[in-house]
């Protein structure tokens, strides 16, 4: 499969028609399953040897709900999913020893938290991969949305769910809804501008079978580029939306490496980076030169982010319930106790594996 670079709008096609449709069924049979706490779904997967998709179905469901969880974004708070319990937790923004909790999700969810309603706060989401629904706990109003997009495709050799890679696309503030299908290298993206229309979706061929999709601002224009990390060779192939070009960059060993591209340097670009067994390795988006940070456990989570809200990632890790910071503006390194052995640092979520299994 090669890379293809050019970007389509897709408003009835027959592809989207595949991935979508209307189905009134849908609608009564999830507002019986609203609670606080989500109850597993009880659709299924079609058990066939052939190659089939789940539920294809679209559709957006607005109810009231239980207290929100809320993370200002770049506010430094830290956040987790307990899978035990379904219990998002957050610290207070001055980890006074306060802290927050919300149920929301299964354990076999997909963690998709993201600003959907561009308010500035961090909304708790999952995204439940036997049904392709995603479950969205908005903070602006305490409402929760409903949206069906993705499907599982099964093989006779197992099962490939859709990646989702949730991320501002058009530039507008609020999280798109979004999935990557591996076994196509697809980008299936609904607009927030469009209030998550699928007659407005957009597809976009960017990677094949095997790549990781590693989406991030690269290029610095508000908008996140749509970019795959190729195992076979350690390339990042990233389409730049400011100027419709793309790039291809070689760095990092797949594998050995954890992908963590984020802005560490505060230019407003994403540089490509890795974190391998407690080192950090980040290539500067300005002048192309390496930075070699030793931070972290060969056993520690990798958890970048902004902890000291000065606009630069800093670099952290996470290992049995403790948080190990090494805070850009000062600079100084700090540890902060909050979490157990088995939790799921949000944070974490931005350190994506470089390699991935394929049926």
């Amino acid at each position: 499969m090669r890379l293809v670079s050019k970007l389509e709008k897709i408003r009835k096609s027959d592809q989207i028609d595949r991935l979508v449709g209307q189905n009134d069924e849908i609608h009564s049979e999830m507002t019986a399953q609203i609670s606080h706490t989500i109850r597993p779904s009880t659709c299924g997967l079609s058990q066939s040897n052939m190659k089939t998709s789940a539920l294809n179905i679209f559709f957006i469901l607005l109810l009231s709900a239980a207290p929100v969880f809320a993370v200002q974004a770049g506010s430094g708070q830290l956040s987790l999913f307990r899978p035990s319990n379904g219990v998002w937790y957050t610290t207070s923004a001055n980890y006074a020893g306060a802290f927050s909790a919300t149920r929301w999700g299964l354990s076999t969810d997909v963690l998709v938290p993201a600003d959907y309603d561009g308010d500035g706060i961090i909304d708790a989401a999952v995204w439940r991969g036997d049904t392709g629904v995603w479950y969205i706990q908005r903070s602006s109003d305490g409402r929760t949305m409903y949206i069906k997009w993705g499907m599982t495709t099964i093989y006779p050799t197992g099962s490939l769910p859709d990646v989702p890679v949730a991320a501002d696309y058009d530039g507008d503030g609020r999280a798109d809804i979004a999935i990557w299908r591996p076994d196509t290298g697809e980008w299936f993206v609904l607009k927030s501008r469009f209030e998550y229309d699928h007659k407005n979706a957009e597809v976009f061929k960017w990677g094949k079978l095997g790549d990781v999709p590693v989406q991030c601002d690269y290029d610095g224009d508000g908008r996140t580029d749509f970019a795959i990390f190729r195992p076979n060779g350690n390339r990042w192939y990233i389409f730049l939306s400011a100027t419709q070009t793309w790039k291809v960059e070689t760095f990092g060993t797949a594998g050995a490496d954890r992908l963590v591209p984020s802005d560490y340097t505060g230019d407003g670009k994403a540089d490509i980076a890795v974190y391998r067994s407690g080192i950090w390795y980040v290539k500067d988006s300005a002048d192309g030169s390496t930075e070699e940070m030793q931070f972290g456990f060969s056993d520690g989570v990798a958890v970048p982010g902004d902890y000291d809200s000065d606009g630069k990632t800093d670099f952290a890790v996470y290992r049995k319930g403790t948080w190990y910071i090494y805070d850009s503006s000062t600079p100084r390194f700090r540890s902060v106790s909050f979490g157990n052995d088995g939790d799921l640092p949000l944070n974490s979520l931005n350190a994506k594996a470089s390699m991935v299994a394929v049926p």
